[in-house]
């Protein structure tokens, strides 16, 4: 009994000892707990269980669970282990007197010590007062939201914009009431707000907005109007066919720009591919001359019978006198015949002379320069490829490569070979600034210290030049028409000449300025030694201006009471203003002819009576077989001189002896440039072999081309029709147009507006400004603000925000445009809601406002 509880008092103290080594304050294990440190942990429990290994030798069972375990826990020690204890009773006799005893634990330790509970000699820790933390003020962003808002009622209040099938006004309504509700309550969250933004955002997405008609509705007018009788059976069945496509389409209200264009398009093509019915050329019919010829003939009429019109034909228009008196005048009404609207044209077509026009020979320095010229006009639009003996009916090749057509044109006039590579045509002259070119020098282009391009140097700021892409000039209501590529007239950019002649050019920078081919990089003088072929000096015999026509004071006062009416006509009518200037002032003696003056103002010639008013005058005729007599013949007695210029353009326009289609080759749509139109007018209007050169000099010497574009006024022209677009900006041209689509899908620009479409425009060409710029006078300064590049120079592809009340825009709002191309005397932009909402229109903005610090560009990112 004893044994057994000293037995127990030895485990007793053994297990004490072993919590007092593990816990102990000043004990490595403690320490290391800690601290945290993971090997001192280890040594110290070594050091902790070998510091009685004969008393663990001695204990009745094996270490309790609970027991660190020792360093070593090698399979060698567990014998070791086993052998010191016994389950026996007599087990404690076995144990050797030396041995130390070791309080070690009969039955394993079931609970360890609180950590939390101090040992002896520890301090209490303080233990920290328990605090709440503050929750975060929760905010919420309602200006996503907001702005859906604001696009989904500029969406409502523009509903007529969209087609009837994509907008549900219950649902876009309720949409809002619920937006509205949500931005009222405060305790709704950000995700209310933004789920409710994202079924905003997703309901505009799926709105669609109605193709424009106009375009498509113009052409039914036209195909409407046109005859079968005019045309072949199959020409006019497939117009037939695209008409009923048109009309039906038009009937549907929510037709998309989808649907409408390739209608367009095909309608367009048929009008264009029209062919006139065969018809024979009817016989001019002669006058009966009297038995008895006068002694001095005249020259011979100049018209067919049935519109012939009495001749002076004076040698210089300013010179030109009349001694026509009035035999009998026959009194009509004094009313004004309208204009057929069929003669009405919707689009401008380009001359292929691209503002370029045919100089005086006397005013060349040089002869050989108006050679090149003519044989360069020769080669205009013939198509780009290597250069072979394929040729037109002038002799001329076929195709052209850049580097072979400057050889050829030299060769061909001058006789000159200058080489057959860029370097050699470089190096064939002297070098020269572009500011010293003359006509006829060589434009060299060079990269990298090689010449790598050539073209000739025709004068005016124009050149001569193949290329495999084709200038994008070409635009017929409001699309591009697609060209190829070949030779074509390009112009040097910056180009200003003085009144005395001096040229400077305006250094490039960015090309993007100007939308063009960056201008060569110098002149070189090639023909200085070359003499004209024989070609060039037949070139010389017929070219095409060699009447030495003098500008004087009268011809240019007749030219200024006509020019704008001629202007307006031949825009409007598909005929030159140039051509019809030109045509008056040699009918009519620049004005100063009998007939052409008051009560009478027929400035043409033409017979017959207008509304009843004629007056009989004496003209020489010819009978057929060049012999002259005289008569007295009937001639149109005219109200005011617009009233003539009008029954001009109708005879041009309507035909003449019976045949509609007499003068079309010389309409501006078939004529390529105005040096065709004369020429086809020889010989079919006037008999004179000359004709044409009298028209053509008389056009040189007053410059009239200028009456062929439309006029860009200082306070900015309004152009809804692209194809009256002036020259200088059309060929500047380079962006396609704008497609209608719409790329503001936050709604954050109200539809229709100047803003919505530069935002849309720019968009479209790969750019992109924010969608909050603000009103349209405000985009400049919130650009520069937002990080977008801002300047002052005008650039194309730009955004130009015009400040309040500048250039007729709102006093509150200001204006915003896109720049389309920039020109030597202003910008031509394209806007939207300046004719109204969904509407893109054309204006040229003078330099007066658009170099001003009343405009700002920003440069879309």
């Amino acid at each position: 009994m004893k044994k057994k509880n000293s037995m127990r008092m030895r485990k007793a103290l053994a297990s004490f000892s072993v919590v007092c080594i593990l816990f102990g304050q000043g004990s490595t294990v403690y320490a290391s707990v800690s601290d945290g440190g993971v090997g001192e942990d280890e040594a110290s429990v070594t050091q902790a269980t070998n510091t009685a290994p004969e008393e663990a030798a001695t204990t009745e069972e094996a270490p309790s669970p609970a027991e660190p375990p020792a360093a070593d826990t090698t399979t060698e020690e567990q014998p070791m282990e086993a052998e010191g204890v016994s389950d026996s009773p007599d087990a404690s006799e076995q144990v050797t007197p030396e041995a130390t005893p070791a309080p070690v634990p009969a039955e394993p330790v079931e609970t360890a010590p609180d950590p939390s509970e101090p040992t002896p000699n520890e301090p209490t820790p303080e233990v920290p007062e328990e605090t709440t933390p503050e929750e975060p003020e929760i905010t919420v962003d309602q200006s996503g939201l907001q702005a859906q808002v604001a696009a989904l009622k500029a969406a409502l209040a523009n509903q007529a914009a969209y087609t009837s099938t994509s907008f549900n006004q219950a649902e876009l309504s309720a949409l809002v009431d619920e937006a509205s509700a949500l931005l009222a309550n405060s305790a709704a969250d950000q995700g209310m707000l933004d789920t409710c933004a994202t079924k905003i955002q997703q309901a505009l997405a799926m709105l669609v907005l109605k193709g424009d008609t106009s375009a498509l509705t113009k052409l039914v007018q036209q195909a409407g109007q046109v005859k079968a009788s005019d045309y072949t059976e199959k020409s006019f069945a497939e117009l037939q066919q695209w008409l009923k496509k048109a009309q039906a389409i038009l009937k549907n209200a929510d037709a998309t720009a989808e649907e409408l264009t390739p209608i367009t398009v095909e309608l367009e093509k048929a009008l264009a591919s029209l062919v006139k019915a065969p018809v024979e050329k009817p016989e001019t019919p002669k006058p009966t001359p009297p038995k008895t010829t006068p002694e001095q003939p005249k020259e011979n009429p100049e018209k067919p019978a049935e519109e012939s019109t009495q001749k002076t034909t004076p040698t210089k228009p300013s010179e030109s006198t009349s001694s026509q008196e009035a035999k009998e005048v026959t009194s009509g009404d004094d009313t004004v015949n309208e204009l057929d609207a069929g003669y009405q044209v919707d689009s401008l077509t380009n001359s292929n002379l691209n503002g370029y026009e045919l100089p005086l020979l006397s005013s060349y320095e040089d002869e050989r320069q108006a050679a090149l010229v003519a044989q360069s006009l020769k080669t205009l639009g013939a198509a780009y490829g290597n250069l072979t003996k394929e040729v037109d009916d002038q002799g001329v090749p076929k195709n052209f490569t850049n580097l072979s057509l400057t050889r050829y044109l030299y060769q061909e006039v001058l006789g000159i070979d200058l080489g057959t590579t860029y370097d050699a045509q470089a190096k064939s002259g002297d070098k020269c600034d572009l500011e010293q070119v003359k006509i006829g020098d060589l434009l060299i282009w060079e990269e990298n210290g090689r010449a790598i391009r050539a073209a000739l140097y025709l004068g005016q700021g124009k050149y001569l030049m193949a290329d495999p892409e084709a200038p994008m000039s070409q635009m017929v209501d409001g699309e591009e028409k697609e060209e190829k590529g070949g030779v074509a007239i390009y112009t040097l950019q910056g180009y200003q000449e003085a009144e005395d002649g001096t040229v400077t050019i305006e250094k490039q920078g960015d090309t993007r300025t100007s939308g063009s081919i960056q201008n060569p990089s110098y002149g070189v003088h090639s023909f200085t030694s070359g003499t004209l072929t024989k070609k060039g000096k037949e070139l010389l015999k017929t070219y095409g201006a060699s009447v030495d026509f003098r500008v004087n004071q009268n011809t240019q006062a007749f030219i200024d009471t006509i020019a704008e009416d001629a202007r307006e006509l031949g825009l409007k009518y598909d005929v030159y203003a140039s051509v019809m200037i030109a045509q008056a002032i040699l009918e009519s003696g620049s004005g100063t002819s009998g007939l052409s003056r008051a009560p009478y103002y027929n400035l043409f010639g033409i017979k017959g009576s207008y509304n009843g008013n004629a007056v009989l005058m004496q003209t020489m005729e010819d009978d057929g077989q060049g012999s002259m007599f005289s008569i007295n013949a009937s001639f149109r007695n005219y109200p005011n001189a617009k009233a003539s210029l009008e029954d001009y353009v109708a005879l041009i326009r309507g035909g003449a002896a019976g045949l509609k289609s007499f003068y079309q080759p010389t309409w501006r749509s078939e004529a390529k440039n105005y040096l065709q139109a004369t020429e086809y007018l020889t010989g079919r209007y006037a008999t004179d072999t000359q004709y044409n050169n009298k028209l053509n000099s008389i056009i040189a010497a007053y410059h009239l081309t200028q009456y062929d574009e439309p006029l860009a006024t200082d306070a900015g022209m309004i152009i809804s029709d692209a194809s009256q677009i002036p020259a200088e900006y059309r060929s500047k041209m380079r962006y396609p147009a704008y497609n209608g689509a719409n790329y503001n899908f936050s709604g954050s620009y109200p539809v229709g507006q100047c803003t919505w479409y530069a935002y849309n425009r720019i968009h479209q060409l790969g750019g992109m400004v924010d969608d909050f710029m603000g009103n349209g006078g405000e985009w400049g300064q919130k650009g520069a603000r937002m990080g977008y590049h801002t300047t002052q120079t005008p650039t194309a592809g730009y955004a130009v925000s015009f400040h309040p009340g500048v250039a007729g825009s709102s006093t509150q709002y200001g204006h915003v445009a896109f720049v389309e191309a920039v020109g030597s005397d202003g910008i031509l932009v394209s806007e939207g809601n300046v004719v109204g909402p969904l509407v893109v229109s054309y204006r040229v903005i003078p330099n007066s406002i658009a170099r001003s610090n009343n405009v700002t560009y920003i440069e879309p990112k």
